[in-house]
């Protein structure tokens, strides 16, 4: 016997199974095509209208998120260089408790985490540069190296601002892309319905939807799963 495809199978195939036999039942006409009409067409269109939007969504996320790497490679780079102007200032020692109140464990304290909380990072940076004590580093100097970090975490921070509500627009597209397409299996289901009432035997109507029993092997259905967002949203924010 045929089956309906899951309702946990990975969404883009669901996806595909309702366009797939709402197209097969809307060409054979008759009542065949007034069921798909009536029971999947409602469906097929908020799904089309949903998978637009996502498709929107992640190019504008995609695009904001390339800005806040931008920005992070220029922050990581300047952090790097402040680090090493004030070692070398200090001698280049192997040690240094100066350098310890300021970068604990290095530039990756600062770094090395989420991309989206590194403005705050350096914020607390600027403030450690300003405060350090060590006669190597006048106050002239610290203010330089300070005030080049801050005009920095001011564009990440501008970078970051901007990427927020990008990112939350995608997880609510991903979120309505799924909700569609799962009111398209539940219509799917009742589809199947719809054709047995109308008399078609289950390889008539398997004929019309995409038959899921036929990708199984005898231990059970093959992988499964919602296929999700891609970083959380979106695509990037998976720290560095």
């Amino acid at each position: 016997m045929g089956e309906v495809i899951s309702a946990t199978a990975e969404i883009s195939r669901v996806d595909e199974h309702v366009g797939s036999a709402f197209e097969v039942a809307a060409a054979r006409g008759g009542e065949i095509k007034d069921a798909a009409v009536s029971r999947l067409e409602p469906a097929v269109i908020a799904i089309a209208a949903a998978r637009e939007q996502r498709e929107a969504a992640r190019k504008a996320e995609s695009v904001a998120w390339a800005g806040v790497l931008a920005v992070d490679n220029d922050s990581d780079i300047l952090i790097g260089n402040t680090r090493d102007e004030m070692w070398n200032a200090l001698g280049r020692p192997r040690q240094s408790p100066h350098m310890d109140a300021v970068f604990p464990e290095g530039i990756g304290t600062y770094t090395a985490g989420d991309p989206l909380g590194q403005p705050l990072l350096m914020q607390v940076l600027h403030a450690r540069i300003l405060a350090a004590s060590a006669p190597q580093w006048p106050e002239p100097k610290r203010n330089a190296w300070a005030a080049a970090i801050e005009a920095k975490r001011e564009a990440y921070d501008t970078a970051v601002k901007a990427y927020r509500p990008v990112e939350a627009a995608l997880v609510v597209a991903e979120a309505g892309y799924r909700a569609a397409v799962r009111n398209g299996h539940a219509r799917l289901k009742n589809f199947k319905r719809d054709l047995k009432s109308l008399g078609l035997t289950e390889a008539q109507i398997h004929d019309i939807i995409p038959d899921a029993s036929a990708g199984k092997s005898r231990g059970g259905a093959t992988g499964s799963g919602d296929g999700g967002t891609g970083n959380g949203a979106g695509s990037g924010n998976s720290g560095k």
